[in-house]
């Protein structure tokens, strides 16, 4: 029953974290994409597109998560496992921005510096 508990618990928070941060990307992004293709209908497909692979890539280690889940028997248990998972999932969702944002400034030079070359 313990496991049932903490499996229901860390799924909750997450997801939680999953859903509130990709949707937070997705709302704010938007303008560093719109920014470096000076197109509306394409940087929202874009944008669109990075919360789908976000979401893909979130549910599954949430997935793959649950699979490598130690036997919990107790709440110290409990909580050492949850807190364990979830500090992992948070330190790969920054990761994951942190790249982007790194990949969109390094995208956004490139592509500022190809227009100034072009006659």
């Amino acid at each position: 029953m313990i496991q049932i508990l903490s499996y229901s618990i860390y799924l909750l928070i997450s997801s939680f974290i999953t859903i509130y941060v990709g949707w937070k990307c997705y709302k704010h992004g938007h303008i560093y994409i719109l920014h470096l293709v000076h197109d509306e209908r394409i940087s929202m497909a874009i944008n669109k597109i990075l919360l789908l692979g976000y979401y893909l890539l979130n549910i599954g280690y949430i997935s793959w998560s649950l699979s490598t889940w130690q036997h919990v028997t107790a709440l110290p248990d409990v909580t050492a496992q949850i807190s364990m998972k979830v500090g992992f999932i948070t330190s790969i969702l920054c990761v994951l921005h942190y790249t982007n944002i790194t990949v969109i400034y390094f995208l956004r030079r490139l592509f500022n510096h190809s227009k100034n070359n072009i006659p």
